[in-house]
């Protein structure tokens, strides 16, 4: 009897040793649609203002026994299985050549503001793309990217979401201009009227010598 109070007692004493609760993991709300994405453009610290982003949808939220993740729409799925990396640059380049050819139909497209900031309202939970159809006067366009609408930071979903892509600044290479010479052309090549006109000078020169020449033999 007292092998099993102390069996007993063992037990109650490693169950005391047990977390009473388990940790609870932040579960998106599927449900809003009041999500949205701010995308500030940027060069060098200054906003640049001028061109579009084009918003796209390319992926929804899947659940499989409690894990949440992103899984392509249906018009992308004959084409992608499942997304292996949504950070991956090579996976937005290719989901904009599904986007050009419109197997992905866009949501909206915007312009850059002057405080080089754009935002795009009412989103519902998914992985969206954006592509930037023209570029500030001066700059490169931005890569396209892939936000995800919310976002997990500090175990809580966020459905505000801000972005901030590089922006290269193009070289403008302006055409060098020819000097101006009035009406007309400049001249080119050898100029052969002064020859006949030195010639005769020569000779007058030698002429002139001679005589002098001569005159001066006389007198002696």
């Amino acid at each position: 009897m007292k092998r099993t109070y102390l069996s007993l007692a063992l037990a109650l004493l490693l169950l005391a040793c047990l977390p009473l609760t388990a940790a609870a993991h932040a579960v998106p709300d599927l449900t809003r649609t009041d999500g949205s994405i701010t995308v500030t453009m940027r060069y060098q610290g200054k906003p640049v203002s001028g061109g579009s982003l084009t918003l796209y949808q390319v992926g929804e939220v899947g659940e499989n026994d409690g894990n949440y993740a992103f899984v392509p729409v249906a018009t992308l799925q004959n084409r992608i299985a499942e997304f292996a990396d949504i950070h991956s640059p090579e996976l937005a380049q290719t989901l904009a050549g599904y986007a050009k050819e419109k197997i992905v139909p866009a949501i909206t497209t915007k312009t850059i503001g002057t405080d080089g900031t754009v935002t795009f309202s009412h989103l519902g939970v998914g992985l969206y793309l954006l592509v930037q159809q023209t570029a500030a006067k001066g700059y490169g366009k931005a890569s396209p990217f892939l936000v995800s609408v919310p976002y997990l930071e500090n175990d809580q979903y966020v459905y505000h979401v801000s972005s901030a892509p590089k922006t290269e600044l193009e070289r403008e290479v302006k055409p060098t201009q020819p000097p101006v010479y009035g009406d007309n052309l400049p001249q080119t090549g050898q100029l052969w009227w002064p020859v006949p006109v030195l010639l005769c000078v020569g000779l007058a020169c030698i002429a002139a010598g001679l005589i002098r020449r001569r005159r001066t033999s006389d007198e002696r």
